[in-house]
């Protein structure tokens, strides 16, 4: 039996629009009702999750993400998916006041970076999710170490989000390169896309399987946990 999904959407809308894609391009489908049913809810005016955890804004998001995910759960939805990864530290309040399983794809990706054997993983993230630590912590507490950008490689990383592509530019791929170049040069087997604005970048450049994108692991998870088949050459 399938289940519907409730997507808490608008954090940005592109990633939201380019997680859609993916529920759609991941399914094992023959004919239209073979997909999973989905209600999407883009609210991009919810407060900025990393403006808020670094002090730089009073405005709580917490109070918006739990009234879209309570008119979620009401119009039907029996999973929720939140294509924002740094918005995972309000994950516990969000499943305490629905009662439904809450993804962001973050448990799908350790799993299978582990089945990989893969010991340590750059993380590029916005700097709300690198000072909560929650992203962070998960991984290290399943044995995969996390290597952290520097001070540098942070700022590269939020040009790419704030900058570029959250205004609707064409992403500085020089500054994701670099990036990229110092976390492997530091050790890392894989590099996480812990943003989920981050993987639009895969619309303008291809990327190779050193790269593990959470938005990609949370359209997967959400599939599987709602009824729905994958394609096999996608697993």
């Amino acid at each position: 039996m399938t289940k519907t999904l409730g997507i808490i959407g608008g954090m940005g809308p592109m990633a939201t629009s380019f997680l859609t894609e993916m529920l759609i391009t991941y399914t094992r489908a023959e004919r239209d009702q073979d997909h999973i049913e989905t209600i999407s809810y883009s609210r991009p005016g919810i407060p900025d999750r990393t403006a808020f955890l670094l002090g730089k804004s009073r405005e709580d998001p917490l109070p918006v993400l739990k009234e879209t995910a309570l008119t979620l759960r009401d119009m039907g939805s029996e999973v929720l998916a939140v294509p924002c990864v740094t918005s995972v530290v309000y994950r516990e309040e969000l499943q305490r006041a629905t009662g439904i399983p809450v993804l962001y794809g973050i448990n799908a990706t350790i799993g299978d970076l582990r089945s990989k054997g893969v010991e340590k993983a750059g993380l590029l993230a916005t700097e709300g999710t690198l000072k909560a630590g929650i992203v962070k912590g998960a991984f290290e507490e399943q044995g995969i170490e996390i290597i952290c950008p520097g001070e540098q490689g942070r700022s590269y990383v939020m040009e790419l989000i704030y900058d570029d592509i959250k205004k609707g530019r064409v992403p500085d791929i020089s500054k994701f390169e670099k990036v990229s170049e110092e976390l492997l040069d530091k050790g890392a087997g894989s590099l996480i896309l812990g943003c989920t604005e981050l993987s639009l970048i895969k619309k303008y450049t291809k990327l190779s399987g050193v790269y593990a994108d959470i938005l990609e692991y949370l359209a997967k998870e959400a599939v599987l946990a709602c009824g729905g088949e994958l394609k096999e050459d996608i697993v």
